[in-house]
């Protein structure tokens, strides 16, 4: 029986230029080696807990192999676990290969979950709550800061902050926005800014029936800006007495005046008055 390879015969092992490459390129390790599936076995402290439809996945492996590595660690004689790649490990199991094409990486049980993380985080297909969460983990586990994420996930920090409100979502919120088929990010990321959870129910509810556009959700949850400091008003004297046939009104070039310089005031319009 001739045994199914991982690859193609004119294929080259490749993956995206990303976090985890360069990880790899640092270590040296490019060329790759098939690995027997049955000697590899999935990483229990893996990110991501479900790994979704793979069924494309095997279909494609079926038709041209497995173009992209998954990347190993040696946990024993003979036995390896998955640092990132349990997708195409398990597609492959599905397509009926024997073996896979593995990048053997040294590195320890921090470095392990940290890349499984990242490279998790770099896929097309996270859900925003599930971006968030990652962004979190970094943050926890890692003492990422924005900065850090920004660079290592390749987005700007402002997506990386704002990605993180997502997470001041309650369960019951997040449950009803999922029910209601909100699952854009921008969206999701004007709920958090809502307030306290009845305001997030509240502006959830009226996404979920089109009263609110996108737009219009944004300027609603907006910050409401600062207002600008501007020059401080004059203060004014007025005397107004019914017994009195007339009003006066002192304004003076600033906007705290003590009693006494209202009497000095009188008295120097007084003296000017006499004058004439």
């Amino acid at each position: 029986m001739t045994m199914k390879r991982g690859l193609p015969e004119r294929a080259t092992m490749r993956h995206d230029a990303h976090f985890v490459e360069e990880r790899t390129r640092r270590s040296g390790r490019h060329i790759g080696s098939m690995i027997p599936l049955e000697l590899i076995e999935a990483n229990p402290e893996q990110p991501r807990t479900n790994p979704g439809n793979l069924e494309e996945l095997a279909a494609s492996i079926r038709e041209k192999g497995v173009l992209e590595p998954i990347l190993v660690r040696s946990i024993g004689p003979n036995r390896y676990q998955i640092i990132s790649g349990e997708r195409r490990f398990r597609a492959a199991s599905m397509a009926g290969l024997d073996e896979i094409p593995a990048i053997e990486f040294d590195v320890d049980d921090k470095e392990t979950l940290e890349i499984a993380l990242v490279e998790n985080i770099q896929r097309k297909d996270l859900t925003p709550f599930e971006e968030a969460e990652g962004f979190q983990l970094l943050q926890q586990r890692f003492g990422y800061t924005h900065d850090k994420i920004s660079q290592v996930i390749g987005k700007s920090r402002t997506t990386v902050t704002e990605t993180l409100l997502i997470n001041d979502i309650p369960d019951r919120i997040r449950a009803m926005c999922r029910e209601a088929g909100i699952v854009n990010k921008s969206v999701l990321v004007q709920i958090a800014r809502a307030g306290d959870e009845e305001a997030m129910e509240r502006v959830m509810r009226r996404v979920a029936v089109g009263e609110l556009s996108r737009e219009e959700l944004r300027k609603q949850t907006a910050a409401p800006e600062p207002k600008k400091a501007g020059r401080p008003k004059n203060y004014t004297f007025q005397l107004k007495d019914k017994s009195l046939p007339f009003t006066l009104s002192l304004s003076f070039k600033k906007a705290r005046v003590e009693k006494a310089e209202i009497v000095a005031a009188v008295r120097e319009l007084l003296r000017r008055l006499e004058r004439e």
